[in-house]
């Protein structure tokens, strides 16, 4: 006798089976008070990619976010008039403990690092440093590095200075976390802004390559903080630091074949077409697929009067990109009696 499950029962159980390979993050987001607080905003990022996925607080200050890879994350809790929360969480499979965090006004996390009052130059410091890092960090989730870069910069001076004045071990020790927190998105931001100001990148590459080092020995597999050192490197014409950073992007990517190819693009623009080879073929190699990359390697050969190879190369694009942006000149090359009649 076949047995027939009712939908509501199969559908849980498809939901049950999907759930066994993601992981949920839920709690509650509340004040000093126990109360939920207006306009709540969690920033969930992937440690280590530029991933970030922002959560939906409810009136109830409580959240719910399912089917997330199992996978370190950083949480960013905030809310106008709130010191940001910041934590380094594991989401593993299934639902996992709910989490409870509690904001704090710049008034209340004061107290808490160590009974300062408003009178303490040190505490002083550190509230104003907190607000521009607050703002900073909004800019800079928007992208608007420009923006970022001073407040973050005006963000660190103060801290620092909370840092020199305080007397508090506890104090200390927090504004020394949340000055080590700031380096990644300050470092990021002096590289975006170097990019846009050509005239300041040697110097704001200069500032943000010791930050960048500092994140990449706390994470090693950060990506950007790799490929932004890659960028320092080229400005520096570091040749063994463009050969370290370089090995150590393409260990975390895996092969990447337009990186290859890219850089055989560069030697054969600058006329060097027997050393732009090897860069098309070890395209080839990862990607049998690359039209592009025959197309310049024919064009390399027929320059070397390496005939068979340049019919070969021009043979394998046409058959690939039948269409492409070279075809009628790859048709009119090998209509050329120089070609049509190699074997």
């Amino acid at each position: 006798m076949k047995l027939i499950l009712p939908a509501v029962i199969a559908t849980t159980m498809a939901l049950s089976l999907a759930a066994q390979n993601t992981g949920t993050f839920s709690g509650k987001v509340l004040d000093s008070k126990g109360k939920s607080i207006a306009n709540t905003k969690i920033s969930l990022s992937k440690m280590g990619i530029n991933w970030v996925k922002e959560i939906k607080v409810n009136l109830d200050g409580k959240f719910l976010q399912v089917g997330l890879e199992p996978k370190d994350y950083e949480v960013t809790v905030s809310a106008t008039g709130y010191v940001d929360l910041k934590e380094q969480i594991h989401i593993g499979l299934g639902t996992g403990e709910p989490k409870s965090y509690v904001l704090l006004t710049p008034d209340e996390a004061r107290k808490t690092a160590g009974g300062a009052t408003s009178a303490d130059p040190a505490a002083i410091a550190e509230s104003k440093g907190l607000e521009s890092f607050n703002l900073a960090v909004v800019a800079f989730n928007e992208k608007n590095f420009s923006a970022a870069l001073p407040l973050f910069e005006v963000a660190l001076t103060n801290l620092k200075e909370s840092i020199e004045k305080t007397k508090d071990a506890t104090m200390k020790a927090e504004s020394e976390k949340k000055v080590e927190m700031m380096e990644r998105p300050y470092g990021y931001s002096l590289m975006e802004v170097a990019k846009i100001d050509e005239s300041k990148r040697a110097e704001l590459s200069a500032k943000a390559e010791p930050l960048l080092i500092k994140v990449l020995e706390r994470n090693p597999k950060d990506q950007n903080a790799v490929i932004y050192l890659l960028d320092i490197a080229k400005v520096k014409k570091d040749a063994e630091g463009i050969k370290k950073y370089q090995a150590t992007l393409d260990a975390l990517l895996g092969p990447r074949p337009e990186l290859a190819y890219n850089q055989g693009v560069e030697l054969y623009n600058a006329g060097k077409l027997s050393e732009s080879k090897p860069y098309f073929q070890k395209a080839i190699s990862i990607k049998a697929d690359y039209a592009e990359a025959y197309y310049l390697l024919a064009m390399c050969e027929f320059t070397e009067m390496n005939l068979r190879g340049t019919k070969t190369n021009l043979q394998k694009y046409l058959e690939l990109a039948p269409t492409g942006s070279h075809a009628g000149e790859v048709k009119e090359m090998l209509k050329a009696p120089e070609l049509k009649n190699v074997k």
